[in-house]
């Protein structure tokens, strides 16, 4: 059982971000950090920002070490998206690992519009152990906290945050809130209107098959199931509905809604760490931005400078190595950990420590 809002101790952390199971990059910078993977010591706590697992080549690695930094009380960690979706037994891209889905897999398609198919080369969980990961994912928290500091997978939104029951089991406290969203929508026809406008679609979820319409029940039941609920707003954001004609294929599906810049009004002294936005680590490139929309890699964000995103897209290894390993730079994502109070980017397979940029305003 968790109590979804804990308190971070005080003193000086090392925030890491979105890990997706890539056991080898985490050892890695455990080590860059000052601490020794094997024996569990640590030059300072670690506070795990989420998404530990899917698409890498070892979530359950992943999870093992983290639980037993957790159980000895050298790490703190809060669920992310990824956890949340199996804790509710929701089948997504990249999480085949965990349901025996060997055939789970990224799909693509290339300038040609040929299809690609690319399956997850993961480890699978042995014997009973997926019950027992489950069972440490399960008491996670969603929030941690402390008066300088306040950690949560994607978005600080107050309101969600005084929503979340006490404690409970995360799954199961999820799929009770979910429900009672959907019980609001469907008493308003709004899912068997969205039911509806998938249909001639195969569920929006071909990559090849782009709906050549707007879907506004579709839309309207997306926004209203995200930002209705606050165990999906504290570990995937508040979305926006977007134009008519803009929808766009990831994750797995076409979506008419996109992740709403939060942080934009975010207007407050405490500093909020998040994962989740999938950032460059390289200076920008001509017509291409940061996904969380600062001027470079190591700003921080908000009206005030007190956002950061801390996630630079490890997660995506998995694809260059399927294309033939790492490019002339080394892998394009990292692994990164922002140290606290330093204010400084430590990455896995990179030496040196890269301060931040713009906090406070600065």
């Amino acid at each position: 059982m968790s109590t979804l809002v804990q308190t971070l101790p005080d003193g000086p952390l090392d925030l890491v971000g979105d890990v997706h199971g890539e056991l080898e990059a985490l050892r890695a910078l455990i080590g860059r950090l000052g601490g020794d993977p094997d024996t569990g010591r640590l030059q300072r706590p670690l506070v795990f920002l989420g998404d530990l697992v899917d698409r890498g080549p070892d979530s359950p690695g992943v999870v093992r070490l983290v639980r037993r930094l957790c159980q000895a009380g050298q790490a703190f960690c809060v669920a992310g998206n990824h956890e949340l979706n199996l804790l509710q037994g929701e089948r997504k891209e990249g999480n085949g690992w965990f349901f025996g889905d060997a055939d789970d897999g990224y799909q693509w398609r290339d300038e040609r519009g040929q299809g690609h198919h690319l399956v997850f080369d993961s480890v699978v969980p042995s014997g009973d152990e997926a019950a027992d990961l489950r069972t440490f994912l399960d008491g996670l928290p969603l929030v941690l906290l402390r008066d300088d500091l306040r950690v949560v997978h994607a978005c600080w939104h107050a309101a969600s945050v005084a929503a979340l029951p006490r404690e409970g089991e995360v799954g199961a406290l999820a799929n009770a809130m979910e429900a009672r969203v959907d019980e609001r929508l469907e008493a308003q026809g709004l899912l068997s209107a969205a039911a509806a406008e998938r249909a001639p679609w195969l569920g929006l979820k071909d990559p090849g098959l782009r709906p050549d319409r707007h879907l506004p029940a579709e839309q309207e039941r997306n926004a209203r199931q995200q930002n209705d609920n606050p165990f999906r707003v504290l570990t995937s954001g508040l979305e926006q509905r977007i134009e008519p004609g803009t929808h766009f294929f990831v994750g797995g599906r076409w979506r008419f809604v996109a992740r709403a810049p939060w942080w934009q009004d975010y207007d407050e002294e405490v500093a909020v760490v998040v994962g989740h936005y999938w950032r460059l680590r390289q200076e920008p490139i001509p017509g291409k931005v940061d996904v969380f929309q600062a001027p470079s890699p190591w700003h921080w964000a908000g009206p005030r400078g007190t956002v950061f995103c801390v996630d630079y897209s490890v997660g995506r290894r998995f694809l260059q190595r399927a294309r033939g390993g790492p490019g002339p730079l080394g892998y394009s994502g990292g692994l990164a950990a922002l140290r606290w109070p330093e204010r400084t980017v430590v990455f896995d397979d990179r030496t040196g420590a890269v301060p931040t940029v713009g906090y406070g305003g600065r």
